[in-house]
């Protein structure tokens, strides 16, 4: 498998651009960055076989937001339910075609992922949605900024103590989307939708490819 294809699936469907510095939890391996967008790294070993697992362990979903003082887990309400969302759409769509597992296994394919920067859209650039604002942002060069996310993801074969894939990157949905331009959390929660239900269809691919 070659390595973009599954490391870029958790977060490659919107495109979009951020100021945000991306830098990898210091637990992860070495990532390089994607020669045509900045805002993503990736790290594959080679010659992956993600296709022969049949079981999935979706790990909880951790909110770790870095700062000066370095990367504290953030308790704040609106990032724990966001947490929950990702978790929760993860195991949604995984499991139309892997069998989810309580517990790494063996014969189990860990899915672990991070929050690590979040960009709420703010009530201004809500307001800016409805008419007669929205018309005037669309005449807009540059558009309405909606916020960002950034996920940091692994993937466990079996029991290994190293992932065989990771990634960090920023999304975000840059100009007028008016699905997702009415709430603080939509443009993230829109993100992550699209992130689990690649990752999920590209893994029934390698599975029903038998790699």
């Amino acid at each position: 498998m070659k390595a973009n294809v599954i490391a870029l699936s958790f977060a490659l469907v919107l495109v979009g651009c951020s100021t945000t510095t991306l830098k990898a939890p210091a637990d992860y391996p070495k990532l390089s960055v994607k020669a045509d967008e900045s805002n993503t790294l990736v790290f594959a070993k080679p010659d992956l076989r993600l296709g022969q697992y049949s079981k999935a362990y979706i790990a909880p979903v951790l909110v770790q937001i870095g700062n000066d003082q370095g990367v504290l887990d953030v308790s704040d309400d609106e990032s724990k339910k966001l947490a929950r969302y990702a978790e929760d759409r993860l195991k949604e769509n995984l499991s139309k075609h892997l069998t989810i597992v309580k517990q790494p296994g063996a014969d189990v394919l860990s899915v672990r992922f991070r929050i690590t920067d979040l960009q709420p859209t703010s009530k201004a650039q809500i307001a800016m949605m409805v008419p007669p604002f929205a018309m005037i942002n669309m005449l807009s060069p540059k558009g309405l900024f909606l916020g960002s996310i950034t996920l940091a993801g692994e993937l466990y074969e079996g029991s290994a103590k190293e992932p065989s894939v990771a990634f960090v990157a920023t999304r975000s949905r840059p100009g007028v989307d008016a699905s997702v331009a009415f709430s603080r959390w939509a443009v993230a929660e829109k993100i992550i939708d699209n992130a689990a239900e690649r990752l999920a269809s590209d893994l029934e691919s390698e599975r029903a490819a038998g790699r």
